[in-house]
């Protein structure tokens, strides 16, 4: 029971906050910056729509039991791709988020049973 309390919040919290981040890099005055600094980094800077839409896809999936480990494997491509850049930018103080971002997707992908098994 605590396990599977445990699962949701954290399940709800990344949920919400990549919901929350992708919408960012897709509208709003957010956006414009976000397309800034795609650009600083050497990617096209329409790469936020991609970002964006797999951050609201993979969080909204973080809800949904059995899509959660396809979700939580997005997310894990997407912040090894984050700690990546900013870890090559020499942006050291940005490498802790993706990093934590990382772990906590790697949890949820661990303790989610696969979709056969039931809990």
């Amino acid at each position: 029971m605590l396990r599977q309390t445990a699962i949701w919040t954290v399940a709800i919290l990344m949920g919400l906050f990549f919901v929350l981040v992708g919408l960012t890099k897709l509208a709003g005055p957010s956006a414009a910056q976000w397309a800034l600094r795609l650009s600083r980094w050497g990617y096209p800077s329409a790469a936020r729509y991609a970002i964006g839409g797999i951050e609201i896809s993979a969080g909204l999936g973080l809800l949904v039991p059995s899509v959660r480990r396809f979700a939580a494997v997005a997310l894990i491509v997407v912040m090894v791709g984050a700690f990546v850049t900013h870890l090559v930018h020499g942006e050291f103080v940005h490498l802790l988020p993706p990093l934590i971002l990382t772990g906590l997707s790697w949890g949820l992908y661990r303790w989610q049973p696969y979709a056969s098994h039931k809990t």
